[in-house]
């Protein structure tokens, strides 16, 4: 009977996982769950809307990833916050569309298979075993609660059975294998004459009415680049700190309030191993009772507690350990037990006591005891830690000052003069900042040549180019596009006009080339007659060696010649203008065995499935009403 009541039965500790993700809701999640009229909406999907909130919450996790992906690489200047916001919108928009689409179709995860998924995941286990403070832990550096995790993991797993769904309809039959094999392998008979542009450049000399002419047509092609220089004041940490003291009474209220800390944590780290009997349909409470009593008469008569767990208790994830339940914290398992564990010293057990999950027996197996240092030996981290905190709410104290006074000034002088800071002015920059200086973020020229900044006049918003840095702005200088004399740009226009004009010279001298040949003159007699040299290429492959890229490309677009040959025309990188012949074309040998083109067949089926699903995000798109309200739209 017993083991078909383990059988049956969650495991205790599978409860708990449950608990946890409960409890951590308790505390974080249910502001979630009223209306905030704070919290507008930015977006609506066919009804369903997505709250300025949520739609924050993804865009911070989304950074957490590119940090953790770039680790020291990461560069925050390179981060384009509103093409992020944008893109990140856009995936929660698909998201949703993705998710009403599953929910029309009757599709769904239960909850008790998506914990069961959280208990097996590798990055959640310690030892090969689940372990909470490791799944808080990572699911806290992912800047969500458990519930929130939860949520998203029967969500994504929702989505993943969704596109599996549709993306692996795709297949590939052996026969279109064999021939697109047929194809990539196929080889062709070339050959070619090369007409040089250099010669045809060289003689051209374009006169000054057409430089002119030029110069004039295209003068947006000849402006010099728009540029700001700006004026900016910046807020430092470094700054603040060199203005903060702590006292020894600081020192002293911190010290004390950390040993009570360790003392409390210390008081939390409790071990405890606990023998479960379960009670329900199987087993009545007086029945748990009189099992209970036969564990209690053995612990007394010596038996060992881990023993007789294995022999007793009704958890099987504990009972195999020997009932070891590790470290337990108070407010998971209801106040009957904390109270209970609070009052037995480390190796006493208890009396059987009643809880949610049957009849407990507890021992509390080790409690930690704290390791207190001297006030000398962690005055300096404190006093560190203190100044720290101080330039923290500093910073953040006088970034919105900063912020708002410079919203409200005509000028950078009041903020400066208010805060004690410098005005700085900056090198000249474009829209597209510099290599070096305070324009190399490229969040300064954005705020620089924004509408209000550059064409009315105003203070930048507060810009945080660091952890440690913030900055607002104001254009001092505007230096608009002007057009750059002739004589500066003259060498230019007659490179180009050389460039143009023989462009046209070989294109048409080609033409006329390949209309002789179609008339049946040979390509040598035509070569010999121009002093070109015919160069030949028997059976050549899409990538072989020594012939140009570019006329191999063109080459493997021509139609097939029949019985005859085919002509065409490539314009090779330095300007050269190939006349191509085509006489044969061969196809492809197999050469992969059934493994090697199963491989193939999968990975072309996979990528057809991706472009089918694409293609069926857009009908979902097409089909829905999405509206984007963000910034006020």
């Amino acid at each position: 009977m017993l083991q078909s009541m383990r059988d049956k039965a969650k495991s205790w500790v599978t409860f708990l996982v449950v608990g946890i993700i409960a409890f951590m809701m308790a505390i974080t999640g249910l502001e979630t769950l009223a209306p905030n009229p704070n919290n507008p909406k930015v977006a609506s999907v066919n009804g369903k809307d997505i709250t300025r909130a949520e739609l924050a919450q993804a865009v911070d996790q989304q950074r957490r990833v590119l940090i953790q992906q770039m680790g020291e690489q990461f560069d925050p200047s390179m981060l384009d916050d509103q093409l992020l916001q944008s893109s990140v919108l856009e995936s929660l928009i698909d998201r949703q569309l993705m998710l009403q689409s599953a929910e029309d179709q009757d599709m769904d995860i239960g909850q008790t298979q998506v914990d069961k998924l959280i208990l097996s995941m590798p990055q959640f286990q310690q030892n090969g075993r689940f372990d909470k403070d490791r799944f808080q832990m990572v699911v806290r550096s992912y800047g969500m609660s458990p519930l929130q995790f939860r949520d998203a993991l029967r969500e994504e797993t929702l989505l993943l059975q969704l596109r599996s769904g549709i993306a692996n309809t795709e297949f590939v039959t052996e026969q279109e294998l064999k021939r697109l094999q047929s194809l990539e392998g196929q080889t062709r008979d070339l050959a070619w004459v090369v007409l040089p542009a250099d010669a045809v450049r060289n003689a051209i000399i374009p006169s000054e009415d057409e430089i002119k002419s030029y110069y004039e047509a295209n003068s947006n092609q000849f402006m010099t680049p728009e540029q700001v220089v700006v004026d900016y004041v910046i807020l430092n940490k470094g700054d603040i700190a060199k203005s903060i003291s702590v006292t020894a009474e600081d020192i002293e209220a911190e010290y004390q309030y950390r040993v009570e800390q360790l003392q409390q944590q210390a008081g939390n780290n409790t071990q405890v191993s606990v023998i479960l009997i379960q009670t329900g349909e199987e087993r009545t409470l007086e029945a748990a009772k009189s099992r209970a009593g036969e564990v209690i008469a053995k612990l007394k008569s010596g038996t060992v507690f881990s023993d007789l767990a294995k022999s007793y208790s009704d958890d099987p994830m504990t009972a195999e350990k020997g009932g070891d339940l590790g470290t337990v914290e108070p407010g998971f398992f209801g106040d009957e037990f904390d109270n209970t564990v609070a009052e037995l010293k480390a190796g006493e057990v208890s009396s059987p006591i009643e809880t949610n999950f049957g009849i407990q027996i507890l021992k509390v197996t080790s409690r930690d005891q704290p390791e207190v240092p001297s006030l000398n030996e962690m005055r300096s981290g404190i006093e560190t830690a203190l100044k720290q905190n101080e330039v923290d709410s500093l910073f953040l104290e006088q970034s919105r000052e900063l912020a708002d006074i410079s919203f409200e000034a005509s000028d950078l002088v009041q903020p400066a003069e208010q805060l004690g800071l410098t005005i700085t002015t900056s090198e000249s920059f474009g829209r597209n900042g510099a290599d070096s200086g305070i324009s190399s973020d490229r969040r300064i020229p954005a705020a620089a040549f924004s509408d209000d900044v550059l064409n009315l006049g105003t203070n930048s918003e507060l810009i945080e180019i660091t952890p440690e840095q913030a900055l607002v702005l104001r254009v001092k200088e505007h230096k608009k596009p002007e057009l750059m004399p002739l004589a500066d740009v003259k060498d230019g226009i007659v490179a180009t006009l050389k460039d143009n004009r023989a462009a046209e010279q070989l294109a048409a001298s080609s033409e006329e080339l390949i209309a002789r040949l179609q008339s049946g003159s040979s390509l040598k007699v035509l070569a010999g007659e121009q002093k070109l040299e015919v160069i030949e290429s028997l059976k050549t492959s899409r990538n072989k060696a020594g012939v140009p890229a570019q006329l191999v490309q063109k080459a493997f677009k021509m139609p097939h010649p029949g019985q005859s040959v085919a002509y065409d025309t490539a314009i090779l990188p330095n300007g050269d203008y190939a006349v191509i012949a085509l006489s044969g074309i061969y196809p492809g040998e197999m050469t992969a065995n059934s493994e090697q083109l199963r491989g193939l067949g999968q990975f072309i089926a996979s990528s057809n499935g991706r472009v089918m699903f694409d293609e069926y995000l857009a009908s979902l798109k097409e089909r829905g009403k999405v509206k984007i309200k963000l910034n006020g739209e």
